[in-house]
């Protein structure tokens, strides 16, 4: 029903004169493929709230399992961060995107420079509060 409508709304404004050269949905892999394949002009993004919504579920899930609790407590944080990484960087600069996304492997440990990729080498933010940070490759109760 989804790339039906999907399908219909596009044919109706393009049929009705309007240019479309950005397109925003949520997550639904059939609408990115017909994107895709049939109108290659058109930049096709996932909505950025389905996108969160998803690693939020899988995060809480994991945060369940055994010694993983601490998971639960940066939820928000990592949420944030999926927002920030999107909405502080312009258009066409997806590699930096990635790059910023990436430095929250070591800021969940308290790393905040020397990030391995070079676009996005020390985290933006000033000091911060106490939280409870993770270190890398041990298990919390």
């Amino acid at each position: 029903m989804e790339l039906e409508g999907c399908k219909r709304g596009f044919g109706f404004l393009t049929a009705a004169g309007q240019h479309i050269s950005t397109f925003v949905s949520d997550r639904h892999r059939g609408i990115a493929k017909w994107f895709a394949e049939f109108h290659k002009s058109v930049k096709h993004y996932f909505d950025l709230w389905h996108v969160d919504r998803s690693n939020t579920k899988k995060l809480l899930k994991a945060s369940k399992e055994k010694d993983c609790q601490r998971i639960g407590k940066w939820i928000k944080a990592i949420s944030r961060h999926m927002y920030w990484c999107a909405t502080s960087t312009k258009e066409g600069f997806g590699d930096m995107i990635v790059a910023k996304w990436k430095s929250l492997i070591r800021h969940i440990p308290n790393k905040h420079t020397d990030h391995d990729d070079p676009l996005f080498k020390n985290c933006a933010h000033g000091e911060i509060s106490k939280k409870k940070y993770i270190k890398v490759g041990m298990y919390y109760k």
